[in-house]
Order: structure tokens, then sequence, then C-alpha cells
């Protein structure tokens, strides 16, 4: 018998998501598929991904230099962290940060809505938009505590030095990367100092912005807004649970690991299937047996 595959090769990706590992929670076999089968964004994914862009544009300007190659791109996303950090520490807020880190060997990574120092403490905040208020059930919380749990735990491994710019270098070939002359040229036209014109500089500026911010709370936030009226129907706090997320994560790391398959959801959460594009196509799991509770 083979070697068994990881679902990362199965999947032809690199790296796990966040919002994967949060997907999972709400259906295992669902979250799969997306990966697996693409789709074209949905109007539903286009006005979420206008609401992130509206809620980054008030607290810092992005980079205006457009990327050209791949390691371009990385530059920008660590140059505009850099940047938000930095409205943490002015302004006591910062949003859209993308963060990284590792589980059992994998590289994790996620963008994390919002940090905003409460109390002398950082709290985590993760936004979400919905149709209305009775779409944010329990089963719709159980992947959003996740995620934003998940955010904490990345965060706070990289101010414990659990996760440094060495393990991320190492990760992501950091020292290999070159940005293309046109990106550098810009870079220069917005005044950029030559020291800061590479991945690993930047990158390096990043980590050290990570380290200094205040200490992590134990409360976490999760706001729901209208995805028409962008009016904010639910702000419900949470308490990070440690043990939760480990019992979660070893859950998850074992279908990423290639030890099992992907499962659907239980049949008390089948109504789930109703909703869901894939049901009775490329999943057959609840076929001619979907139950009615929600």
């Amino acid at each position: 018998m083979g070697i068994r595959q990881s679902a990362l090769q199965r999947l032809r990706k690199n790296s796990i998501s966040a919002k994967d590992i949060a997907s999972q929670a709400w259906c295992e076999k669902q979250m799969e598929l997306y990966i697996s089968t693409p789709m074209p964004e949905t109007v539903a994914m286009k006005k979420g991904s206008a609401f992130h862009e509206t809620q980054k544009s008030e607290v810092f300007v992005p980079l205006s230099v457009p990327p050209v190659t791949w390691p371009d791109k990385f530059y920008k996303s660590a140059y505009e962290n850099y940047t938000s950090l930095s409205s943490l520490v002015e302004k006591g807020t910062c949003r859209e940060l993308k963060v990284y880190g590792s589980i059992n060997g994998f590289k994790i990574s996620g963008q994390v809505d919002e940090l905003r120092i409460d109390a002398g403490k950082v709290v985590v905040v993760e936004d979400k938009t919905v149709g209305n208020i009775a779409n944010i059930t329990e089963a719709r919380l159980r992947p959003d505590k996740i995620q934003a749990s998940l955010y904490r735990k990345l965060i706070s491994d990289i101010r414990k030095k659990s996760y440094t710019m060495a393990n991320f270098s190492s990760a992501y070939s950091i020292d290999n990367m070159s940005l293309s002359k046109e990106f550098i040229q810009g870079l220069e036209s917005i005044g950029i100092k030559k020291e800061l014109q590479s991945p690993k500089a930047i990158y390096q500026k990043m980590f050290e912005a990570m380290l200094s911010i205040p200490e992590i709370s134990e409360n976490l936030e999760l706001r729901y807004f209208n995805n028409k009226t962008g009016e904010l129907l639910s702000n419900i706090k949470i308490t990070y649970d440690e043990t939760m997320l480990s019992a979660w994560l070893q859950k998850s790391m074992a279908y990423w690991s290639g030890e099992r398959e992907a499962e659907p959801v239980q049949e008390s959460e089948n109504w789930k299937c109703r909703r869901c594009r894939f049901f009775g196509k490329e999943c057959t799991a609840w076929s001619g047996k979907i139950g009615n509770v929600m």
C-alpha cells in the first residue's frame, strides 16, 4: 500500500487558511468541495469583499503601487500589515491584518478583520455579513468562534516567539524572493527607503511590529452586519477557550494530514444540505433524508 496523501496534496494547496479550518465546523465535505470545485465569484462574495475593503480603507491607505509578480504581492501584503499595525498603535484599531503560523508542521494563514485596543489589551474582532439576525444561529456561531479563536492563537504564538520570523522565512522561502523592477521603481516613486525594498526586509519590520503590540485579550468579538445595508445586527462577545480550540485543531488536522476523509454534517444538522450547491450532485451523503431542524 502506498503512502496516503495529505488533503493538501490532493487539493494542490501549500497552506491551510484559518477560514478553511473554521469552515470544517460548518460542513467539512462542503469545505473540501469548494476548494476542489472552484466557482465564479457570487454576488454575496462580491458584497463581502467590498465590505472588507471599505472597512480597511477607514483605517489605513493601501499601498498604491500595483504588484506585477507573486513576490510583489507578498511584499504588498506585508507593507499593508506594517501600516495597519502602526494604526493600531496610533489610533487603537487596525483592520485586515494578515497573520501566519504553523500547526502540526502545516503552514497556516488568515486575515484578521480587526484588532482593537480595549482596556490596554488587544481584542480580536471577526466580522461577518448575513441576511438577517435570524441567520445568527448556534450552528453559524460555531465556525465563527473557531476562526476568531484561531486568529488569537496565531497572534499570540508570534508574540510569545513560538512562531518567529525565522520560521516564517524558512516556510515561505523569503530569502529567494526578489521584487520586479517595475515594482521597485514604484516603491521608489512613493518614497519607500531602499533598505525596505525587499520581501525579507518588510516582513522583518512586520514581525517586529507584531512583537511590540500590547497583550492579547481573552475576550473576542463576533460582529454581524446586514449584507445589503451594512447595518450592525449583533455584537457577540465570547471568551477565548484554549481547550475547545485545541480539541478542534486536533480533529481538523487529522483531515489535513490524510488520517481520515472529509466528513459530511451529522444527521442532526443535515438541514444545512438544503442550502448547499453540492447537495445531490457532488455530495449525496444525505440524499433522500433531510431534517427539518433549523
